[in-house]
């Protein structure tokens, strides 16, 4: 099924009567290799309506973008409920930890699975889990990651502008996707990456992009000067761009 398409989840809903057991998404589409896409105006409040009258389970997949939203989950800053949610990457600020969060109303479910647990006594992930997690509600670290993200990709975007190129930046400013828009290729995204990198701000040349609370507005500066020296060199490799 397309993103942001409720219209076909509902057909597949209303095609598969009593068969639909359970809806998982991430909490808006952030795959690689394409631009992401924000849910649209409702699309959240009408699935969640769609599996509660039809007893289906509405589950998140928070592992990438949890706690870079909201310190609640991504569920609370698209204004629903999920009745699962997944954490994983940023509980434990990179520890090997995960988490399974659910209703009250589907504990028993969980309670009759088998599962075994090989690191259950590793008690320094949970200790880690505890303080990423103290840490980021004190300084209210989803905020402090949207805004920054927001300096530095509006920053990216304008840069490119003056040299002629089009980044097409998409997601969340705490975990977006960018590409140059001027090659579907990514063969010239991959080039000015490289220039990038070779100066000391590591991008991906596909994949998402992350920011995190040990950045800075220094850090961001630094960036998109990087990003200016790069755009630079890439305008002067191919002069047919104009």
């Amino acid at each position: 099924m397309e993103w942001n398409k409720f219209e076909q989840i509902e057909r597949a809903v209303a095609e598969n009567p009593g068969r639909v057991a359970c809806f998982i998404a991430t909490p808006y589409h952030h795959p690689i290799f394409t631009d992401n896409a924000m849910p649209e105006k409702d699309y959240w409040q009408k699935v969640r309506k769609l599996c509660t009258d039809k007893g289906i389970v509405l589950a998140i997949d928070d592992v990438r973008c949890g706690f870079r939203l909201d310190m609640a989950g991504s569920d609370h800053y698209f204004g629903f409920k999920a009745d699962l949610m997944c954490f994983c990457k940023a509980l434990a600020n990179g520890w090997n930890v995960s988490a399974l969060c659910g209703i009250d109303a589907l504990k028993d479910a969980a309670s009759s699975v088998m599962y075994t647990g090989s690191y259950w006594l590793s008690a320094v992930p949970f200790a880690a889990a505890i303080a990423c997690l103290t840490k980021l509600k004190r300084i209210n670290g989803p905020e402090y990651m949207l805004n920054l993200g927001k300096k530095l990709t509006d920053g990216l975007r304008d840069i490119g502008r003056s040299h002629g190129f089009d980044l097409a930046i998409s997601g969340a400013p705490s975990l977006w996707y960018m590409r140059i828009a001027n090659d579907d290729s990514l063969m010239l995204h991959q080039e000015w990456v490289a220039e990038c990198v070779r100066r000391g701000a590591f991008f991906a040349n596909h994949h998402n992009l992350f920011i995190n609370c040990a950045m800075t507005e220094e850090d961001i500066k630094y960036t998109h000067e990087i990003a200016d020296d790069a755009f630079k060199a890439v305008k002067k490799r191919h002069p047919e761009l104009g």
